[in-house]
């Protein structure tokens, strides 16, 4: 079975912070990587040890084809335009929801540079979230959502998934980080 697909080192990396170690639950690790192999596609294999209790960690990704490669202003890029293999729908929802909420925190919660980089994943992740509608379709499909987190976030507010929504959103969104984190 092949490998699901890393369309960035960001999305990587986000499924890696996301993913905390199976033994003590946090995701604390110094991540080493690796070129590869995946049924004759290159891959890229993430390991380390957890710096809690010293488990080894490993994931590895296929990657993409053609990558796409970030836009000069992505602060974060989690890939092309195709949707993620690593998120569903639902998930990159909860992602944004949390970033954006992080990013919005006054002042004096973290550092000026951590608020506008989650804020910025959370302006991304909404992004990723248009990204498994369909041309045509007003909404994400249902099969969009694979996740237990995922299909939760679906169905208590199924309404949060469709087109229109997700690009208000998403608009007002973009805004405000321009305009609370200009540089």
């Amino acid at each position: 079975m092949a490998l699901p697909v890393a369309r960035s080192e960001d999305e990587a990396q986000l499924y890696l912070d996301l993913h905390p170690c199976e033994r003590c639950q946090v995701a604390d690790v110094d991540w080493r990587t690796a070129p590869g192999q995946d049924e004759g596609a290159p891959s890229r294999r993430y390991y380390g040890v957890c710096r809690r209790c010293q488990a080894s960690r490993e994931f590895a990704f296929r990657l993409p084809g053609r990558p796409t490669p970030p836009g000069p202003d992505d602060l974060v890029f989690f890939g092309g335009p195709e949707p993620s293999q690593l998120f569903d729908a639902g998930e990159w929802r909860l992602i944004s929801d949390a970033g954006i909420h992080e990013g919005g925190a006054p002042p004096d919660t973290g550092s000026y540079a951590e608020r506008k980089h989650a804020f910025a994943l959370g302006v991304a992740a909404l992004a990723e979230v248009l990204k498994f509608i369909p041309d045509g379709a007003d909404a994400v499909p249902e099969t969009a959502f694979w996740t237990p987190h995922g299909r939760a976030a679906y169905d208590q507010k199924p309404d949060r998934f469709t087109r229109e929504y997700l690009e208000r959103w998403l608009d007002g969104f973009q805004e405000e980080l321009e305009a609370r984190f200009r540089d």
